[in-house]
């Protein structure tokens, strides 16, 4: 490809990312195991989304650019104050510079993963975003942020079958000493997500994985309409359809286990045959909080913490 070729389909590409801009930019968050890939794969199934996962955005672009960026600015700094002290040396570059490229970087991913769709409304998943969500909605002003929240004691039950496939699996002081690890972060993420919900009262939704399960066809056509994208019976029904549990297992129903598989065994409150009664008390005693806000009952059977969430 000769040298104009490749300026012509830079500037094409730049007019590109431009226009993918103005769509509907979205991107989920959540705790790792508390169903952000089952949500991420509802939204994708719709005609006219594209939601794929996970960038690492924050990991992999934001973190590394900004430590590329600072390093840059301390180099130019030295030269322009040493060797070219008498010229003034070459300009440092603008505090903004870094959001220009992690924009454009960000734009070009999301214009990959939804080559060949013609979409309205194009998002990402990665557990994370609910900490990075802020530096995003300044990136992109019209973004929006779907959370999905699970029971954490169901979370922490996932999360040790899934990472934890050795003896350990019978060792109540590592199951404990794992728990305990856990905590700081769930609190932190299940905080970051309601002070969202409260800032961005009209772009960031908060769905439960319970709903979800319990309730999947007005949930979906909330998050669809949430979107702007059409919310038809058989759309949503098509796309509950696809992410079944069945059908992202290969014909497993919900409640058969498969220790170690991505996705294990999709029921709520299996807490209760990994857990201990002390296990439990711990995390209410450190997550208890959590419940009556997302309308989790603390005991099996206790309907009495029930409240929508906004």
């Amino acid at each position: 490809m000769e040298r104009s070729e490749k300026l012509l389909n830079w500037t094409e590409r730049q007019h590109e990312i431009a226009r993918l801009a103005e769509r509907q930019l979205f991107f989920i968050g959540g705790a790792p195991r508390s169903g952000t890939t089952w949500l991420q794969q509802i939204l994708d199934c719709h005609p006219d989304v594209s939601c794929r996962g996970e960038g690492l955005f924050l990991k992999h672009l934001a973190a590394p650019l900004d430590s590329l960026m600072a390093e840059r600015r301390r180099e130019l700094e030295a030269k322009n104050t040493g060797i070219f002290q008498h010229s003034g040396g070459y300009p440092l570059p603008a505090a903004d510079d870094t959001e220009y490229l992690l924009r454009d970087a960000i734009l070009l991913a999301l214009r990959r993963q939804s080559a060949g769709k013609a979409c309205l409304a194009i998002g990402e998943k990665t557990p994370e975003n609910v900490f990075f969500f802020p530096r995003l909605k300044a990136l992109f002003p019209g973004a929006k942020l779907i959370c999905i929240a699970r029971d954490p004691r169901d979370v922490l039950t996932s999360a040790w079958h899934f990472f934890k496939k050795t003896a350990e699996q019978g060792d109540i002081a590592a199951k404990t000493a794992f728990i305990q690890s856990a905590l700081p972060s769930l609190a932190e993420g299940a905080r970051s997500m309601i002070a969202l919900a409260e800032r961005h009262r009209a772009d960031c939704m908060i769905v439960t994985y319970e709903a979800l399960r319990e309730t999947p066809e007005g949930v979906v056509a909330k998050l669809f309409q949430f979107l702007a994208v059409s919310a038809r019976d058989e759309i949503v029904s098509n796309c509950i359809k696809k992410t079944s549990f069945a059908s992202l297992t290969g014909g497993r129903a919900a409640g058969v286990e498969h220790r170690g598989a991505f996705f294990r065994k999709g029921v709520v409150g299996d807490w209760a045959s990994t857990l201990t009664p002390e296990m439990n008390e711990l995390i209410l005693q450190e997550l208890g909080w959590m419940f009556p806000r997302f309308g989790w009952p603390m005991f099996p059977g206790d309907r009495s913490s029930a409240m929508s969430l906004p």
